[in-house]
């Protein structure tokens, strides 16, 4: 739910503009931000609460991943 005095329309007035080809989905048990390519995907983002997490350099935005491992 949103409080706000801000009109809708000026808080979400680029939401059109988002990419289809980008999914949110978890992966051995993290979630990240994918970008869809040719034959794989790309990561954008990666979200957890673990910092060992973000030291893996699998895991590294920019790096991809199979459609088989989604």
């Amino acid at each position: 739910m949103l409080y706000t005095i801000i009109p809708y329309e000026l808080i979400f007035e680029h939401r059109d503009e988002i990419k289809d080809n980008i999914i949110e989905t978890n992966i051995e048990g993290k979630m990240f931000l994918l970008e869809k390519e040719e034959n794989r995907y790309k990561i954008i983002r990666l979200y957890s609460t673990n910092p060992n997490d973000y030291l893996e350099t699998k895991y590294m935005p920019g790096n991809s991943i199979d459609f088989k491992k989604i």
